[in-house]
Parts: C-alpha cells; structure tokens; sequence
C-alpha cells in the first residue's frame, strides 16, 4: 500500500506538470522582458577603478550582490561554455528547457527513495530558480517547488533562445567567494578575465557551479583538482 501510495504521487505529480506545462507558459508569453533588462533587474555589475590604459585595477563588490560583471556569450571563451554544458547538462540544446527523460529518471529514483532525492533541474531550470524563486524557497524539496521550477524554465525557452538563456546562465551563475558569473569567477580565482582562460582553468570552473564550497581550490584543492577531472571526463563523454 505505501509502495502504491508513492507510485499515484508521483504519477498526480507528472501528470500535474504535463497539464500545467501545456497551458502556463503559453500565459506566460511575452511576459518576460529582453535579455538584457532581465539581468539588469537581477545582477548589478560591479565598480571598477581602472587605469589610464583602461586596465581593471579593482573591483568593488556590492555587500548584497556581490562581484559580477555581466558578458555578451561571444566575449565567454567556447571552452567554458562547452564545460558547463557538459557538466550541468549534456542535453541543452536538444530540449524546451525541460529534460523528459531526465524527469523520468528522476521520478523513478524519488519513487524508490520514498523522497525527492533528485531534481533532473536542467540549466534553463537552474536559471529559472535563480533569477524568479524566492531564496526562501528556493531549495525547497517539493514537488511544488520542482513544477513551479520546470513551467518557469518552459517559458523561458518560450522567450529566449538558447544562445540568450546561456549567456544569462553563465553570468548569473554563483561560483563562491561572493563572484557571481564567469568574468567575476575569473578575477576572483585567477586574477584574469575570462578570456584568457585555458581549458584546465574553464573545467575547474565549471566544476565550481555545484558546489562552490565544497570544490573551492583555494579551500580544498585536491578536491576542486578532483572535481575538474570529472569535467574533463564529461567534455569528453559529450563530445
């Protein structure tokens, strides 16, 4: 019986998010502002103080949003943008935002678990949580939350391509030490911009995303050297 229990929960739940997924982002359309307002109402870029050459000397970090300097997605090394996507999710530009089989997998994890245990959250859907979930509740372990979370990613692919959901992604992104998004990550764990980074320092970043305490490599550097293996492994796994 409780076996039986999970199984209708999780199925009312599915069948929720299919419903819903068919009808809320299409009120949801044209809602949403340009890219460019949009982060500009979550992210303000940090000061700098440069020199005479126009080089960056400091950055000055706001106390409640800390560093982030926002980029256009063709100023973000390829490299990096390959390693997120890998290790965050393979599959982002074949899906609307939402990964099918990935909800899949995961309801079937959750059923045997008797708990959500895995969240399936895709990239689009880690930006959707980000930038309009309360952060009261934006860890919440609920069926609810994950809904909200999945139909907030579907519009989202409904107003913006791929390319605009990435860039906003990897400039929103927090990498730890109050750095949010890569230009601000760069300078704060190489001392450079994202340009000049190379494939070891892009995958090490990258790997950061999950957990940026726990693969901080100034705080724990065999594991953030760990950590960066596994994305290389998965840059190659995807190709």
């Amino acid at each position: 019986m409780q076996a039986s229990g999970r199984t209708n929960r999780v199925l009312g739940a599915l069948a929720c998010l299919i419903l819903a997924g068919a009808l809320v982002p299409v009120a949801c359309l044209g809602r949403m502002t340009a890219p460019s307002r949009l982060r500009a109402q979550t992210t303000v870029a940090s000061s700098q103080v440069l020199d005479r050459q126009g080089r960056v000397l400091y950055s000055l970090s706001d106390p409640h949003t800390g560093l982030n300097q926002p980029l256009s997605l063709d100023e973000i090394p390829i490299a990096l943008q390959q390693a997120v996507i890998a290790t965050e999710d393979a599959a982002y530009y074949r899906h609307p935002g939402v990964d099918s089989i990935g909800i899949a997998r995961a309801a079937w994890q959750n059923w045997r678990a008797g708990e959500i245990v895995s969240g399936a959250s895709t990239l689009t859907q880690q930006l959707a949580r980000n930038l309009f979930i309360p952060v009261e509740t934006r860890w919440e372990q609920s069926w609810s939350r994950k809904a909200r979370e999945a139909l907030l990613a579907l519009s989202l692919t409904l107003n913006y391509s791929k390319d605009e959901i990435l860039a906003l992604y990897l400039n929103d992104s927090y990498f730890g030490h109050l750095a949010y998004g890569v230009e601000a990550a760069s300078r704060s764990y190489f001392g450079k911009p994202v340009q000049q980074l190379d494939l070891a320092e892009c995958a090490l970043l990258a790997g950061l995303l999950q957990a940026p305490s726990l693969y901080d490599p100034l705080v724990h550097p065999e594991i953030a050297t760990a950590r960066q293996r596994v994305v290389l492994d998965l840059m190659v796994e995807a190709g």
